[in-house]
C-alpha cells in the first residue's frame, strides 16, 4: 500500500507536470511566414483613424513600464518571457519570417477585439541577427502617405535590427494627441528606449512625409534630411549621397554656415537653415538619443517618393544603401577637412 506521504507526493507531482503542460500550450509561440512589406500594410491598415470611432488610449505609467520591460525581454533573446509578459499585455508576439528575405524577426502585435485593436500603441520588429544596428521608425503611417512602406524596404534591405510602427493617426482624439514622435509617454518611445542600446549605439532613421507646396525650398526637392541637433552627420551624408545616385533631389538641415565643407557637401549653394522646417529637433525619439550620445536621422520624403511606386522602391533601396554604409565606422577623430576627403573618396571607390 502506498502510503499517505508517498500518495500526496505523486499527486503534487502531477499537477505540477500538468500545470507545466498548460504553461507550455499557452506559450506556444504564433509563428508565421510571409511578405513582410504586406505584413506592415496589413497592420497599418488596422491602425486608428483620425476622428474615428476608434480612440488611441494614453497607456498608464504601468503600462509604459511593462512594455519596457517586455521590450527589453525581447531585445535581450528570452523569447519565452517575453510572451509571457507579452501576453499580459494584450499582445501576440509572432515569430514571422520574411519570404523577401528568408529572415525571421520577432514581432509584438495588439491583439484584436472583433477584428481591431483596442488602444492603438502599434506593432514592433526586431531581428535578433540583425548585421546593422538600426531602428528604421515610422512614427506617422497613417498621417505619412506611404512612408511606412519606404521604411520596411529598407528595413529588410539593411538587414536592420528593429522596425517600429504606430498604431494610431497623430490626431485621433484630437490634434497631437497620439502623435508618438512628440510624445514622451508612449509606448512607441519606450521600446525606442529599450532598443536604442545603452548609449544610443543603435541608430534609429525616423521616416516622415512632407509636401513640397508647403514649403519655400528649391524646385523639385525630393528629401530633407537632419540629424535633428543642427550638424551633419557621417550617416547624413552617406544618405544625401545615396539618394542623390537614385537621382533624387535630396538637401540636409544644418546651422552650419553656408561654405562650411560639410553644407556644401551635401547642399552644394543652398543655406541648410532654410530646411528648418523639417529638422526634427523635437522629435522625442531624437532628444532622448542624443541624450544619451547616440545619433538620430530624420528622413523626410516628399510626395513625389511616396505617391510613387516605383519611387518608393528606389528610395527604399537608397536608403536601405546608406545604412549599410553607415555600419562602417566613420573617421571622426580626422581634422574636418580631412573627413570630407576621406567620404568621399570612400563613396568613389565603393561605387566603381
Amino acid at each position: 500500500m502506498i502510503s499517505f506521504n508517498l500518495r500526496n507526493n505523486i499527486i503534487a507531482s502531477a499537477f505540477i507536470a500538468f500545470g507545466s503542460l498548460l504553461s507550455t500550450s499557452a506559450m506556444a509561440l504564433t509563428v508565421e511566414n510571409g511578405n513582410f512589406v504586406d505584413e506592415i500594410e496589413r497592420l497599418r491598415n488596422l491602425t486608428f483613424e483620425a476622428g474615428g470611432v476608434n480612440p488611441y488610449i494614453a497607456p498608464t505609467g504601468q503600462n509604459r513600464a511593462d512594455f519596457a520591460a517586455l521590450a527589453t525581454t525581447l531585445y535581450s533573446g528570452d523569447i519565452g518571457t517575453a510572451d509571457t509578459q507579452a501576453a499580459a499585455l494584450d499582445y501576440e508576439l509572432v515569430e514571422f519570417t520574411n519570404t523577401t528575405t528568408n529572415t525571421a524577426y520577432y514581432g509584438l502585435r495588439e491583439e484584436l477585439v472583433a477584428n481591431i485593436p483596442t488602444r492603438g500603441w502599434g506593432s514592433f520588429f526586431i531581428n535578433l541577427n540583425s548585421t546593422v544596428d538600426i531602428l528604421v521608425e515610422t512614427p506617422h503611417v497613417r498621417f505619412d502617405t506611404r512612408s511606412w512602406e519606404v521604411g520596411a524596404l529598407a528595413f529588410e534591405q539593411a538587414d536592420a535590427l528593429g522596425f517600429l510602427m504606430n498604431g494610431a493617426h497623430r490626431n485621433t482624439n484630437g490634434f497631437g494627441t497620439a502623435d508618438v514622435a512628440h510624445l514622451v509617454d508612449s509606448i512607441f518611445q519606450e521600446v525606442h528606449k529599450a532598443w536604442n542600446g545603452q548609449a544610443g549605439e543603435n541608430t534609429a532613421w525616423s521616416i516622415h512625409g512632407f509636401d513640397d507646396a508647403n514649403h519655400a525650398f528649391p524646385a523639385g526637392t525630393d528629401a530633407v534630411l537632419s540629424s535633428g541637433d543642427g550638424s551633419i552627420s557621417p550617416a547624413v551624408v552617406d544618405l544625401d549621397q545615396s539618394l542623390t545616385d537614385a537621382g533624387f533631389v535630396s538637401y540636409a538641415y544644418n546651422t552650419l554656415p553656408i561654405n562650411d565643407p560639410l553644407n556644401l557637401l551635401v547642399n552644394g549653394g543652398v543655406d541648410g537653415n532654410i530646411f528648418s522646417s523639417l529638422a526634427g529637433s523635437t522629435n522625442v525619439q531624437g532628444v532622448y538619443s542624443r541624450g544619451i550620445g547616440g545619433d538620430f536621422v530624420h528622413v523626410e520624403l516628399e510626395q513625389s517618393i511616396r505617391f510613387d511606386a516605383e519611387n518608393r522602391a528606389l528610395a527604399g533601396a537608397a536608403i536601405g544603401e546608406a545604412m549599410m554604409m553607415s555600419a562602417i565606422p566613420s573617421p571622426a577623430a580626422l581634422p574636418l577637412f580631412a573627413t570630407v576627403a576621406f567620404l568621399i573618396a570612400f563613396r568613389r571607390k565603393s561605387r566603381r
